[in-house]
């Protein structure tokens, strides 16, 4: 185009456009599909950036192939019949929800309700000993046992070999210690900083607290049995696609879209036609920036245009299928958790969409009666990095899981991965979930049945990068866990290979 038409135009269109800018949609033989788009973004000074940013975003859009859905006559799914018994966000979510701003005032808040929530669980548990608070205890209950509810603020291993924890209550603290040939010992050295735990303690003449045992939150989940749908339906597990990566396997992500629209085996039919919810855990994109280097990796630079690929396959997923769609740490979401849904801009195009839903990281929701709780996983690095117990958690990360469960907190470590100090901590886990479902490391893991809980990480449909090579990490792409809330059977098909 002429630069005196193009200039007209971007009069026109009320558009000022930077040198730089105004060379590249000269080169181009569609300045007015670019022209178009920018205006759609409400974009005033049109850089050169913004520019390359939408050529790029038409020539991946070319390349995206679609699958053909089989005809509505050919493929009729028992699940299409089934009635809908979804309750979104009926807790932990974030979303629209935030009030941080940082403050001190914040951290406390943020603290104190982590601890509030924890103790009133703790208070619960069944004790041969007086329960005490920390104070009382200093002061009134030398050479007497009693229990003490208490976040530890730190621990260390004394030049003795003795553990010592730094503890503290909403009124004080004090120093505990487990001896080193007590029996607790190992397991003590597994609690984490910030955790808040139930100490059966005897207070010494020296004023040093000796632990005799001690209690997690999540101790009452021994009491619960699983619970089942009065309906055979399913609900299938996603995470961590990584849309816009060289390594996303985008020809088996589509054999699994031919496979929700009955496509395949007679067996696989049959699955298929039972799948009624799908959830995804995060890390739908790769995202931009997310770590040194990364646009070496990319085949997709643009963060708008990888979500407007991913929109594009959640339009082949049928309409009676209910999708729930979590952030995870490479989307464009805040980094630190609790994240609130991904914002609408990235998703224009399934607005249209009712059975497609995006939700807060974490989030609990009511899926046909039975509780699932959503949680990327982020947290799974730094606890794998501090605990012995989960030094293999990378290839079994359902173990980590438990723990998580059993500290009833999605992120027990504070400081090591990021967390917004909101007034309520949405990262503890109030209510034990029938489901959980996780991601992140790329490695798919389960337990069908915890003290009542099914416990699933969804792998990846990412390939082995070349940061995993580096590490030693094996992830297991393109295996699709699907489980069956009438039976309580959790099963999988791989992609990866057929």
């Amino acid at each position: 185009m002429e630069k005196s038409k193009l200039l007209k135009i971007l009069k026109e269109k009320e558009l000022m456009v930077s040198p730089e800018g105004l060379s590249e949609l000269l080169q181009i033989d569609f300045p007015n599909e670019i022209i178009e788009e920018l205006t759609k973004r409400n974009v005033i000074v049109a850089t050169k950036e913004q520019i390359m940013d939408i050529i790029e975003s038409k020539r991946v859009e070319e390349q995206v192939t679609h699958i053909d859905v089989l005809p509505q006559s050919s493929y009729d799914p028992i699940a299409k019949s089934i009635k809908p018994r979804l309750e979104l966000s009926i807790r932990n979510d974030i979303t629209g929800n935030s009030r941080c701003t940082g403050s001190v005032e914040d951290f406390v808040r943020y603290f104190n309700s982590r601890f509030e929530k924890h103790r009133r669980n703790l208070r619960g548990m069944a004790s041969n000993v007086g329960l005490s608070s920390l104070r009382d205890l200093k002061n009134n209950l030398k050479n007497k046992e009693s229990r003490v509810i208490a976040m530890v603020y730190d621990k260390r291993v004394t030049k003795n070999g003795h553990l010592l924890f730094e503890i503290e209550d909403d009124e004080t603290t004090a120093n505990l210690l487990i001896p080193k040939d007590s029996k607790l010992f190992y397991d003590a050295s597994q609690i984490l900083n910030d955790e808040v735990v139930a100490f059966d303690v005897y207070h010494a003449e020296s004023s040093l607290l000796i632990g005799k045992n001690f209690l997690r939150p999540g101790r009452l989940l021994q009491e619960r049995t699983k619970r089942l749908t009065d309906e055979e339906v399913y609900i299938g597990f996603l995470s961590d696609l990584h849309i816009g990566s060289k390594y996303f396997l985008q020809g088996q992500f589509q054999k699994f879209l031919e496979f929700i629209n009955g496509k395949g085996t007679a067996e696989q039919r049959e699955i298929a036609g039972k799948i009624k919810y799908l959830s995804f855990a995060g890390d739908l994109v790769d995202g931009i920036g997310v770590y040194p280097s990364q646009e070496k990796q990319l085949v997709t630079k643009s963060i708008h245009t990888q979500y407007e690929i991913f929109c594009d396959f959640m339009k082949n997923i049928p309409e009676h299928i209910e999708c729930i769609v979590a952030p995870g740490n490479h989307d464009a979401v805040r980094v630190a958790e609790p994240q609130p849904a991904l914002a609408q801009e990235f998703w224009e195009s399934l607005k249209g969409y009712k059975n497609i839903h995006f939700v807060g990281n974490p989030s609990a929701h009511k899926v046909h009666g039975l509780e699932l709780l959503m949680y990327h996983g982020t947290s799974l690095d730094g606890i794998i990095s501090h605990t012995q117990m989960y030094k293999d958690g990378y290839d079994h990360p359902e173990k980590v899981a438990v723990g998580l469960l059993q500290r009833r907190h999605l992120s027990p470590l504070y400081g090591e991965d990021p967390l917004v100090p909101e007034s309520n901590d949405y990262m503890v886990i109030e209510e034990t979930p029938d489901m959980f479902h996780f991601g992140h490391v790329h490695k798919n893991g389960h337990i069908e049945n915890y003290n009542g809980t099914m416990i699933v990480n969804s792998g990846t449909w990412q390939d082995r990068t070349d940061y995993q090579v580096r590490l030693g990490h094996m992830p297991t792409p393109c295996i699709f866990p699907y489980y069956n809330l009438h039976t309580g059977k959790l099963n999988h098909l791989n992609f990866r290979d057929g």
